[in-house]
């Protein structure tokens, strides 16, 4: 029984992480019965690397004092530099590991927002992927849903299976 109120507690925790425009964007998916989909593959530009918005348990960083904060929990997050705000009111930052080549100079032990580049999160905090990257966010009918209306596609056609 307190699995549903821990679930709608998370929810909540992750709409209060959305910018202004990052909950209309969540509304319209839902109100379209749409999610968002990665498409692509990474290019090896680097532009993600050099504007960077990071999250915290608090949502995504607005203060120095809260990157201070972040950065006394994770030291590794101190290769990141404060390159100033977003125009949601989010810092914005890029990373000291990025070569001129756009790689970065130790690619294996690169941290797990490296790896999970990109996140679906990007388009609720309000902003985007970087021009000239490989990847997309796509907006898609779930399959789900796609699938549910195909099996009452057929039961039309075939009332008796």
């Amino acid at each position: 029984e307190q699995a549903k109120p821990i679930l709608q507690e998370n929810r909540i925790e992750k709409l209060r992480s959305y910018s202004l425009q990052g909950l209309v964007r969540w509304i319209f998916l839902k109100l379209r019965k749409k999610e968002l989909m990665i498409e692509g593959s990474c290019n090896g530009c680097g532009k993600c690397c050099n504007k960077i918005n990071l999250n915290s348990s608090k949502g995504w960083v607005r203060t120095e004092e809260e990157f201070q904060r972040v950065c006394s929990l994770y030291p590794k997050y101190e290769r990141f530099n404060v390159l100033g705000k977003d125009s949601q009111g989010f810092l914005q930052f890029s990373c000291s590991w990025v070569t001129k080549e756009g790689l970065c100079k130790d690619y294996q032990k690169r941290l797990e927002i490296c790896k999970r580049f990109p996140s679906k999160s990007l388009h609720f905090c309000g902003g985007g992927l970087p021009q000239g990257c490989g990847y997309s966010i796509a907006t898609v009918t779930p399959f789900s849903k796609v699938l549910e209306k195909e099996v009452k596609n057929c039961e039309k056609e075939d009332p008796g299976s």
